[in-house]
């Protein structure tokens, strides 16, 4: 049976902080957002194409990922598919999504959130012309380390139904030696994907644009705060998109993206060595631990 999951794009996450309100300002400046206050003392964080929800926290938690389904109908057939696959459904935790969300728990502890954004979250201010408001980035993919690889990879393919996009291998001649997967959830690349490591944790996090242009622009802006460029420009092999990478203040990466790939459902999984051209094709590629 298909999954219902299809398709659903990423909505927003939460990042926990010890000083969430100082980050905030970061990702208000760095990013382009309007800050919220929500009941509980949570911050929610608005951009065109772009929100997140902020909290008191330990550094580099990731309490829950939220994925956007498109009617209460495909949620209602969620509901029904994740439990007739024996999958625990877990309350919802999100305060932007109503309350008939579904939340699950990946086997690395991530929890993932299927849902409808509420009707009564305030909206953006009408402004012109307030960069980097003005600078077009919907949040696309969301990306982990995990020391556990292949128990992700059956939840997320067996119980979930998120399609394979590409798979790089450790032996380019054993198809079982997984050491990357990246999965869509609509006809985008990826919108999560999980990297091989010694230890589970968030990896990245990636806004996408319209172009190149836009990738320079994002450049410019973040050399106007003086945040240099921990990655990049390249582009991915897997999934072909234009890229580079800045650092938030805890030290997690934040992607600007340009031209994804767009794969159809049932275009089946390519296979990649691991020699670095999967994740930058023009130079080097970054070392997971």
């Amino acid at each position: 049976m298909d999954s219902p999951i299809w398709p659903a794009q990423l909505d927003h996450f939460r990042i926990d902080a010890p000083d969430p309100a100082a980050l905030a300002d970061f990702y208000c400046d760095a990013i382009g957002y309007e800050a919220i206050d929500l009941p509980g003392g949570a911050l929610l964080l608005q951009g065109a194409g772009r929100r997140l929800v902020f909290g008191k926290g330990e550094a580099h938690g990731r309490p829950y990922v939220a994925y956007r389904l498109a009617s209460q109908q495909q949620l209602a057939d969620v509901r029904r598919y994740l439990e007739s696959q024996g999958v625990p459904i877990l309350p919802n935790p999100s305060p932007v999504f109503s309350d008939d969300a579904v939340a699950v728990r990946d086997p690395d502890g991530w929890v993932t959130v299927y849902g409808i954004g509420r009707a009564d979250l305030p909206s953006l201010k009408a402004a012109n012309g307030r960069p980097p408001l003005s600078l077009p980035g919907r949040l696309q993919h969301f990306v982990v380390a995990t020391n556990n690889l292949p128990r992700m990879i059956d939840f997320y393919e067996s119980a979930l139904g998120f399609r394979p996009s590409d798979y790089v291998l450790m032996d380019s001649a054993d198809r079982s030696s997984k050491h990357v997967a990246f999965w869509r959830t609509d006809s985008e690349h990826h919108s999560f994907a999980a990297f091989g490591a010694s230890s589970v944790r968030h990896d990245h996090h990636a806004y996408e644009t319209t172009g190149w242009m836009d990738i320079r622009d994002w450049a410019d802006h973040f050399a106007n705060l003086e945040v240099r460029i921990w990655w990049g420009p390249g582009r991915h092999g897997a999934g072909n998109n234009l890229f580079f990478m800045v650092e938030d203040p805890l030290g997690d990466k934040i992607e600007i993206s340009a031209e994804i790939e767009t794969m159809p459902r049932d275009m089946a999984p390519r296979w990649w060595p691991m020699d670095g051209r999967a994740v930058n094709l023009w130079g080097a590629g970054w070392a997971r631990d």
